[in-house]
C-alpha cells in the first residue's frame, strides 16, 4: 500500500506525518495493538484518490492503499452473533484499485463497503499529576474561583469519585476540594487537555472521558445512546474526538458556523456515566461506511510494512485502518 506523505499516523511519540517515520517506529494495528515498521519506501505515485466515510473523515493514498473491507452481507452476518457468541471470520484486505471497479452502494441506496473501527489503544500507564477522571471533571467545569458545580445527575456519583482520589469536597453543590487540583498542576495550568493524557493506558483514558461527560449535565442522551461534547475550541473538541476514538469508540463532528461551535457526537459500550444503559455487543464496536472515492493531484507516497501478523496500522483523526 502507499499513503499520503502528509497523512498523519500515531506512534509512541504521539503524532507524525507519514513522510516522517522510520524503520523502527512504533505504530498500531487495527486492534489497537503496537506494531513495529519494518520497511518504509518514497515515491512519487502517477494517480492518488481520497476516500472519504461516512462521518466526513478521509483518507488518501494511490491505487494499492487497502482497508479490512466489510461488505453489506458480512455485516448482517456478524450482526447475527450479537449477544451470543463472537463472530471471527477474517476479513481479506481491499484496495482502492479493486473498489474502483464495484458500485459503493447496494440495495435500497445503502453503502456496500466499512472499515470497522478500531479497538482500544494500548498505550503504557502514565504517572499522572492529578487522577484522569478529576482532571477532566475539573478542566472543563470548574469556575474562575477555581470551585466546581456538580451537576445533579450526578451529584453523588462525583463527589464519591473525588473523595476516592482523596480530594475533600467542601460541600455538595459548588465546592471546591482540599487539597485544590490547581494546587497539583501549578505553576503549568494547561489550556488543552495534556499529551501524556491522551496517551495514558485504556484504563486511564476512559476515566478521563468519563470525568468529561460528567463535567455537564445533559450529555448523555440514554433514548439514542450517545454522547455529546460541545465546544467554541476546535482544538478541544478534536482533543475529546481522539480521546474517544482511541477508546475505540464511533465519533462525528458537526460545527455550527453562525455560533461557531463543535459538537462530538460519540456512540460506545463504555460505562461513562451513572445511569447509562449497555448493550451486549460481542462483535465489535462499530464500523465506518465508505461514502466515495474520488481521484486528486498525484503526490508524494509512502509505503509502509509493519511486522504485525496482517501489516495494518492505524491512519488519521479517527485511527482508520489500512495496510
Amino acid at each position: 500500500m502507499a499513503i499520503l506523505a502528509t497523512e498523519k499516523v500515531l506512534t509512541l511519540d504521539y503524532w507524525k506525518r507519514a513522510g516522517d517515520l522510520q524503520v523502527g517506529d512504533i505504530v498500531f494495528d487495527h486492534l489497537g495493538n503496537p506494531t513495529r515498521i519494518k520497511l518504509v519506501q518514497h515515491y512519487r505515485a502517477t494517480r492518488c484518490y481520497e476516500v472519504q466515510f461516512n462521518d466526513n473523515l478521509t483518507l488518501a493514498g494511490d491505487e494499492h492503499l487497502a482497508f479490512p473491507v466489510e461488505s453489506e452481507n458480512y455485516r448482517k452476518q456478524a450482526r447475527k452473533y450479537k449477544g451470543t457468541r463472537r463472530f471471527k471470520r477474517k476479513l481479506a484486505p481491499t484496495n482502492i484499485a479493486k473498489l474502483l471497479t464495484v458500485p459503493l452502494t447496494g440495495r435500497e441506496g445503502r453503502k456496500e463497503y466499512s472499515v470497522p473501527t478500531t479497538g482500544a489503544l494500548q498505550l503504557a500507564h502514565q504517572d499522572l499529576p492529578v487522577p484522569p477522571f478529576v482532571f477532566g471533571f475539573w478542566f472543563f467545569n470548574r469556575h474562575i474561583d477555581q470551585t466546581m458545580t456538580a451537576p445533579p445527575d450526578f451529584r453523588d456519583f462525583v463527589l464519591e469519585k473525588f473523595k476516592d482520589y482523596g480530594y475533600i469536597p467542601t460541600n455538595k453543590t459548588r465546592f471546591a476540594t482540599t487539597p485544590s487540583v490547581f494546587s497539583h498542576l501549578a505553576p503549568n495550568i494547561p489550556y488543552k487537555i495534556p499529551n501524556n493524557y491522551l496517551l495514558a493506558s485504556p484504563e486511564q483514558r476512559q476515566e478521563l472521558l468519563s470525568g468529561i461527560m460528567c463535567s455537564k449535565s445533559r450529555k448523555y442522551n440514554k433514548e439514542s445512546g450517545t454522547f455529546r461534547f460541545t465546544s467554541k475550541n476546535r482544538i478541544i473538541a478534536q482533543q475529546v474526538q481522539y480521546l474517544a476514538e482511541s477508546l475505540g469508540c464511533k465519533t462525528s463532528m458537526m460545527s455550527d458556523d453562525y455560533k461557531h461551535y463543535y459538537t462530538v457526537f460519540i456512540r460506545t459500550k463504555l460505562l461513562l456515566v451513572p445511569g447509562q444503559t449497555l448493550k451486549t455487543i460481542k462483535v465489535r464496536q462499530m464500523w465506518r461506511l465508505i461514502a466515495d472515492i474520488y481521484e486528486i493531484t498525484p503526490q508524494a507516497c509512502v509505503h509502509i510494512e509493519t511486522d504485525g501478523e496482517n501489516s495494518t496500522f492505524l491512519a488519521g483523526e479517527g485511527f482508520i485502518a489500512c495496510l
